[in-house]
């Protein structure tokens, strides 16, 4: 069976064919041969003529007439099997015929694919102007290299903003070591600020890495804790409370008696992020108002900011890694393009 399995598809299916041809033949064959059998051993009754007085009576010599019935038999059982192994014959050639012409899609598709290498990998394969199984097939091959060239190129592109995210802080820190090197006798001044500036650098460095680490986290969430959405979010804005008092905005909680299902470090990290979203690009003396309402099926927590907006073609970019709307402004905040990613992944990992 294993053999006839590592078969290519057109011969499998003509040994199959004929298989069935056979079979059909010898029953079908028994049958008839069984019937004429039957037939030609028949006694017949003999009838009575009268001898008319116009018709002489003619003596008659005997035959054998079983010899006659076995003769037709034999005959019959050669035509038979003659006609049963010229149709199965003739059935197995036009039925290796006819699959070849039917499997021709599959035998294109195949070579098609087998001429994507490294060099075009993400090359379409030809789609057939039937509506039936190949086609289909190549349709879904097609999509399938679609999300694999997005893939590679997201993999690309976070590559290429990692690199440039880590190199960057490491680069300040070498330039103002440099300088300091530089002067044959750095003040006192100059010792804290380039101290200052590397304790900056480094702490951006370590907030990078470990939200690197975060967000590539195989981490399931298993548990289901009951949390109460104020605690958790005045929680959050005593966190924040600095940039806010500082950027004067008024900030309501707005989630009394309103419970939360999951992890709770996970969730106060996402929720976390978005507040300070709101609080970092809302205007001077702005509004933040986080809503939560629960439903039969989920609970819907809205945070509402008359921030300065995003622009409606690149709302759906926000969650990609290390994106950010203005580059400028991003690092006049210090921020660096993960917050939103790793929302998303903890949102999904609690089916939101």
């Amino acid at each position: 069976m294993n053999r006839f399995n590592h078969l290519p598809l057109r011969l499998r299916l003509t040994l199959l064919m004929a298989l069935i041809l056979t079979i059909a033949s010898i029953v079908l064959m028994m049958a008839s041969i069984y019937a004429a059998r039957q037939i030609y051993n028949q006694d017949f009754p003999a009838f009575k003529v009268e001898a008319s007085e116009y018709i002489p009576e003619i003596p008659l010599a005997p035959r054998p007439p079983r010899a006659i019935v076995v003769e037709r038999n034999n005959d019959f059982t050669a035509v038979g099997i003659i006609s049963a192994i010229m149709v199965i014959v003739i059935g197995t050639g036009l039925t290796y015929l006819i699959t070849g012409r039917a499997l021709k899609p599959v035998t294109d598709l195949s070579k098609e694919i087998k001429e994507i290498g490294e060099n075009n990998l993400f090359r379409q394969v030809s789609v057939p102007p039937s509506n039936d199984e190949v086609s289909k097939l190549s349709r879904s091959f097609n999509r399938m290299i679609h999300k694999l060239e997005k893939a590679f190129v997201a993999h690309k592109n976070f590559s290429s903003n990692a690199a440039h995210e880590l190199k960057t802080p490491l680069a300040a820190m070498i330039a103002n070591i440099e300088v300091l090197q530089l002067d044959d006798r750095p003040t006192l001044d100059q010792y804290k600020e380039t101290l200052e500036d590397t304790l900056h650098n480094a702490q951006r460095l370590s907030s990078l890495v470990i939200d690197l680490l975060k967000l590539n986290a195989e981490q399931n969430v298993v548990v289901c804790e009951k949390i109460e959405a104020k605690i958790m979010f005045d929680n959050i804005i005593d966190e924040l409370l600095e940039p806010i008092q500082s950027r004067n905005i008024h900030i309501e909680n707005r989630t009394d008696n309103v419970q939360l299902c999951g992890d709770k470090h996970l969730l106060h990290r996402a929720f976390s992020n978005i507040i300070h979203n709101a609080v970092k690009y809302n205007k001077p003396s702005g509004v933040i108002i986080i809503a939560a309402a629960e439903t039969a099926d989920n609970t819907r927590v809205t945070i509402f900011d008359t921030g300065i907006g995003i622009p409606e073609d690149q709302i759906d970019k926000i969650f990609d890694p290390f994106y950010c709307v203005d580059k400028s402004r991003s690092r006049e905040f210090g921020g660096s393009g993960l917050g939103l990613a790793i929302v998303k992944m903890v949102i999904e990992k609690h089916d939101g």
